[in-house]
């Protein structure tokens, strides 16, 4: 867990070591980025990169619930449907670390990120929040993260809306059922 106090000089730190990793992700495989590379980078020392976070997921943690806090908080005043493609859209523009993320079998950390975010929102909105909805968010979460992989994967030719529109589909039960029980020609 990161662990950024509310002081300019840590706030600064935490951004830099941020920004560093998000450089080094441009770069090269998150599997082979060290605490080294990412302190070097941001011009910090070593002792202060541990002040901040633990390890190198602690700060990939921080650099995705930064990028997509200001997203989620704008998930109340919209429908699903568009809050999906809104979350698919932001997905797509951070699709480079995400995609370098998920070959590094850290998406875990990426899924956390957007929990805790949304979870975080929906608690403050006063909503009965229990673990049913933890569920349902983690669900639509992957969903929507697997969406984007395989849209990578299959030579980006869908638009936004057409994604958008597949991850409502596949939320729906009686869809799902009558995908998966269609007999073969």
């Amino acid at each position: 867990m990161y662990h950024i106090k509310n002081d300019k000089r840590c706030i600064k730190s935490a951004a830099r070591t941020r920004e560093a990793l998000r450089g080094l992700l441009a770069e090269k495989p998150l599997s082979e980025i060290t605490v080294t590379d990412i302190q070097k980078r941001a011009g910090i020392g070593r002792s202060t990169f541990y002040r901040l976070f633990d390890n190198t997921d602690d700060v990939l943690l921080y650099l995705i619930e930064e990028e997509f806090r200001d997203m989620v908080k704008s998930y109340r005043e919209m429908e699903w449907i568009e809050f999906t493609r809104h979350l698919i859209g932001s997905i797509i523009s951070e699709s480079k670390v995400i995609i370098n993320v998920s070959s590094s079998g850290k998406m875990h950390v990426i899924s956390r990120a957007l929990r805790n975010d949304i979870t975080q929102e929906a608690e403050a909105g006063r909503y009965i929040f229990d673990s049913l909805s933890r569920y349902m968010i983690a669900i639509f979460i992957g969903g929507c993260i697997s969406l984007v992989t395989a849209w990578d994967e299959n030579g980006r030719e869908e638009t936004l809306d057409e994604l958008a529109k597949m991850m409502r589909k596949a939320l729906d039960y009686n869809a799902i059922t009558e995908i998966l029980t269609r007999q073969a020609q």
